[in-house]
């Protein structure tokens, strides 16, 4: 089905089911409703505004120089992994499926500096495709065999624990391989030293007036059944979401507080079991339906991305790009058939 098609299909459900209604509504690539168009084309900013340096993975006013590179991270996501560190200073973090049915985190740090970020786990092809986008090196511990032949064969801008130990600590109260850690100084520093602090590069827009518009549907919260041993979602309250998996809300150890996020877009696409049997095959390259969440609102969008040079673009049924809400995101690359709760 056309992706456009499908994604004004899915619109009519907001209208009997999030926000205002007491029932859960359940949402699943395969949604057949009438078609309904909302205006939602993005507000015009005023002209005469002045224009200010930005953050480009969080769109919030640069009101001093930054240090720091951005770079990007492997994160563990397993039950012994939690809870883990550094992730409330990430400007994204992307969640997707790993082996074992239980997703891993690929964390983008550029704004704020995170003094311990972990427990670094191993690299998948996926996740190098992320990175790719944006043009970012990547902390790791290892990989798949197919993403250390893809690090090897393209010279990319891996900074494997393997090959710098000095870059990354264990934590000995916690039993290995759970405890593997790095920070932003270590890493930023690495990148440096390695040639790697490029240019970075993103298709992601930010717009605060966007979310103002009254005809987006209000959304409390979703939830996302990935399988029988994992289910995630999001609560929105006192102007952010706030991350749950399963019951447990979601912290951060060495901050000592719970994470806060602006924005939270559902990706859909087909995963599918590699091979090998073990691992897991995700297409990011092309185009896709899904959701964004900010302030309290949800838009349905089509994400599409034309090559692995390109991060993703993500727009409305009629084209029109859907900025974030300036601030912090949580990016969930799902499988279409994973169900979607909203409440």
């Amino acid at each position: 089905m056309n992706k456009k098609l499908l994604l004004s299909l899915i619109i009519i459900v907001f209208l009997s089911g999030c926000g205002t209604s007491d029932n859960n509504t359940i949402l699943n690539d395969n949604s057949s409703n009438n078609s309904l168009s909302l205006n939602t084309s993005s507000p015009k900013e005023e002209s005469s505004k002045p224009l200010e340096k930005t953050y480009p993975f969080t769109g919030e006013p640069m009101t001093q120089e930054n240090n720091f590179s951005p770079f990007m991270a492997i994160v563990e996501n397993s039950k012994d992994a939690r809870p883990q560190s550094g992730l409330s200073k990430a400007d994204i973090v992307f969640e997707t499926m790993a082996e074992g049915g239980i997703p891993r985190f690929m964390a983008l740090f550029h704004k704020e500096s995170s003094k311990e970020i972990g427990p670094i786990r191993s690299l998948r092809p996926y996740f190098i495709e992320i990175s790719e986008g944006f043009n970012l090196p990547f902390a790791h511990c290892g990989g798949s065999e197919d993403a250390l032949n893809l690090i090897q064969s393209n010279n990319l801008m891996s900074l494997n624990e393997m090959r710098f130990q000095k870059s990354y600590w264990r934590d000995n109260s916690r039993k290995a391989p759970h405890n593997l850690y790095t920070s932003s100084d270590k890493i930023t520093t690495l990148a440096k030293e390695k040639g790697y602090n490029k240019e970075p590069k993103s298709n992601i827009k930010f717009l605060s007036s966007y979310w103002d518009n009254k005809d987006l549907k209000e959304c409390n919260g979703i939830k996302i059944n990935m399988n029988k041993y994992y289910e995630t979602s999001y609560t929105y309250e006192n102007g952010g979401y706030k991350k749950f998996i399963g019951k447990d809300v979601f912290v951060d150890k060495s901050e000592n507080k719970d994470i806060q996020i602006e924005n939270i877009v559902i990706q859909q696409t087909t995963i599918n079991l590699n091979k090998d049997n073990v691992h897991v095959d995700i297409p990011l390259i092309g185009e896709g339906t899904g959701y964004v969440l900010s302030k309290g609102k949800i838009m349905p969008m089509v994400w599409s991305r034309k090559d692995i040079n390109n991060s993703p673009e993500i727009k409305d049924a009629e084209g029109n790009t859907i900025p974030l809400h300036p601030g912090k995101t949580w990016w969930n690359i799902i499988d279409k058939s994973n169900e979607i709760v909203l409440y």
